[in-house]
């Protein structure tokens, strides 16, 4: 599946279901009709995405393409970049780390993309570096916080914190609170492995139990006997490590069972989505975030952000902003590029963007690990679906 667009969203946001389509259809049009400043002279600065458009994560990855969409379509509409329209190129990867080789090589070879952008998974990621390394193409960006990943390698920057920091937060989090038996339920994936490893080692740092460690293959068959060997372990709290589509289906198992403990997820279970098909159910679960708060309105980043869901009648969640951060800071890597506007003066401005501070975001490249950020930050899902933290 193909979506090709220079994000026009705020050109259509006023438009119906059908008439909204016709323009993604034509959009390389649409960039040029979205405002009277929009970029127009100079050739797009191709951008290509593979990510999961449905598949087992498909629910969180679409919120997060829509705020991807909305500010690049904003940023169009404002003359682009050094005068030149964004034109970003999606393709579906169904969660699928093969197809989303194909994706790259298509998105490189056919399509001319300089940057690829928002990597969908850990498989995806890991599949397309050989080859971006190969061609010298920047990865900017995995929704991933896999281990496996954080290797420093010249051609991936990370824009989110990892599995294991966000583990390491939970964990501080369990023994500021007096939680100390801790039972865990682990996917076969990466987040699982990553999770284990990180939990157990935070576990002696901060004087945690684990009484539990319960996983599940990826059909999902023995979900029902892991969940009855986690609540015989008699945990305070259990570690769910999974993403958004498996994730739903742990805490569902969790809930039929009658465990009671308290629950906890990272960022990549997707509050939003937990809600969405489980309800008040999840009411009092622990998500970590890896992004500023969608509903603070402290920041310049955050009133922007608002404003910019508000007038492309987008839901603020955090999913959606997840995926604005993401644009906001291929947007200022591409500043950083210009004029050249080259693979290689991408990767040399991304690495120059030190002590950086985007509306109230501070960003810092890594050299140890290649990343701009590495937030943590904990919330609790309330009555109705909303979030404090």
């Amino acid at each position: 599946m193909r979506n090709q667009f220079s994000s026009p969203m705020g050109f259509t946001a006023a438009l119906g279901g059908a008439a909204r389509l016709a323009c993604y259809a034509f959009a390389s049009a649409a960039v040029l009709l979205a405002a009277p400043g929009a970029a127009r002279a100079q050739s797009a600065i191709v951008v290509g995405q593979s990510c999961d458009l449905s598949g087992a994560t498909s629910a969180r990855v679409k919120e997060y393409v829509k705020g991807v969409d909305a500010y690049l379509a904003k940023v169009n509409s404002q003359g682009g970049v050094a005068g030149r329209p964004i034109k970003l190129i999606r393709y579906d990867d169904a969660f699928n780390g093969d197809k989303g080789l194909e994706n790259a090589r298509r998105l490189v070879e056919q399509d001319g993309a300089m940057v690829l952008f928002g990597m969908g998974s850990a498989a995806t990621t890991a599949a397309v570096l050989p080859y971006a390394s190969e061609k010298r193409v920047p990865v900017f960006g995995s929704m991933s916080g896999a281990t496996s990943l954080r290797k420093p390698q010249p051609m991936l920057i990370h824009l989110r914190a990892s599995f294991a920091d966000e583990v390491n937060r939970l964990a501080s989090h369990f023994a500021v609170t007096g939680i100390k038996r801790i039972g865990v339920l682990a996917a076969d994936l990466p987040i699982g492995k990553d999770g284990i490893a990180a939990i157990e080692a935070a576990a002696k740092v901060h004087g945690l139990t684990i009484v539990e460690i319960a996983r599940v293959s990826g059909d999902l068959k023995d979900l029902d006997q892991a969940v009855a060997a986690l609540a015989k372990s008699q945990p305070a709290a259990v570690l769910i490590l999974a993403p958004a589509g498996p994730g739903i289906k742990f805490t569902e198992a969790i809930k039929k069972a009658g465990i009671t403990a308290q629950l906890a997820g990272l960022s990549v279970m997707s509050s939003d989505s937990l809600y969405k098909a489980l309800g008040d159910k999840v009411q009092g679960m622990v998500i970590t975030q890896v992004v500023p708060f969608p509903w603070n309105p402290r920041t310049e980043l955050g009133r922007d952000y608002q404003k910019l869901m508000t007038e492309t009648s987008t839901p603020v969640s955090v999913d959606s902003v997840e995926g604005y951060v993401a644009a906001r800071l291929l947007v200022e890597a591409l500043k950083a590029s210009a004029p050249k506007l080259t693979r290689e003066s991408f990767i040399a401005g991304v690495e120059a963007m030190t002590r950086k501070d985007v509306d109230g975001m501070a960003v810092s490249f890594s050299a140890a690990d290649r990343s701009l950020t590495r937030m943590v930050d904990i919330t609790m899902l309330a009555k109705g679906g909303k979030l404090v933290n």
